[in-house]
């Protein structure tokens, strides 16, 4: 058997602190990276918009959201409305970080009219209902303010379905708790003279679900289902 001398015993104490400091900076150092990766996607997508904005009309149309939004091609859609349409949805957003990008993504332009789908990824990312609601309202109240003659259509929290789990969504909870947000927001929108566009009743099954031909995944939209969400909401923009 090796003895070890009070020399290395010191020796094998400072080491192991190293490793661990080693261990404790790396993942602190991972975790900050990923938040810088995180907001440097958000600030290139608003970059971007502010670049567009420059040479975009204003007075026109707006659909602004999360990736529902995102990847609805607007132009396949209401390319024969006398308004053009401008996509500024961005992927994974929340209600907290749509409320902290309304200059660039909204105000800058101007609408007459304004499509706002949000509240999904605060349901299934543990944002609570009140703070959720509580940002929603503070949303509407800086349209209201901003672009006082503004037409906005409030569009429903859609449905999900089993299929949502590969994103690892609690899909039981956000269908528990999606219908009770859609009255506040119905109530929300008009208290304010906006139009609620109850969407979820034309996207759920009996089962309170997304319909799966509407859908590719349980939560982003099928072309079918861009479809029906256009047929709901083409008449009131035109």
């Amino acid at each position: 058997m090796i003895k070890l001398t009070k020399k290395d015993w010191i020796q094998c104490a400072i080491t192991v602190v190293l490793l661990a400091a080693v261990v404790v900076f790396s993942t602190l150092w991972a975790v900050e990276r990923g938040s810088k990766e995180d907001l440097s996607f958000f600030e290139k997508k608003c970059s971007a918009y502010a670049l567009e904005n420059t040479h975009l009309s204003k007075g026109q149309i707006v659909f602004i959201g999360d990736s529902i939004t995102d990847y609805y091609k607007l132009d396949d859609y209401y390319a024969d409305l006398p308004l053009a349409t401008y996509n500024r949805g961005i992927s994974g957003d929340m209600s907290g970080k749509l409320l902290s990008r309304l200059e660039v993504s909204l105000f800058a332009l101007e609408p007459t009219k304004i499509s706002l789908l949000i509240g999904i990824n605060d349901v299934t990312h543990g944002v609570s209902d009140q703070a959720l609601l509580k940002n929603y309202e503070a949303i509407l109240d800086q349209i209201k303010q901003r672009l006082p003659e503004a037409e906005v259509f409030c569009m429903s929290i859609l449905p999900v379905n089993a299929a949502c789990v590969a994103y690892k969504i609690d899909y039981e909870d956000a269908t528990q708790r999606i219908p009770a947000l859609n009255a506040q927001i119905q109530s929300f929108a008009e208290a304010r003279g906006y139009e609620f566009v109850n969407l979820y009743p034309l996207f759920a099954d009996e089962s309170h679900y997304l319909i799966e031909s509407y859908s590719t995944d349980g939560l982003h939209l099928s072309p079918e289902g861009y479809a029906v969400w256009t047929n709901a909401l083409k008449p009131k923009l035109a």
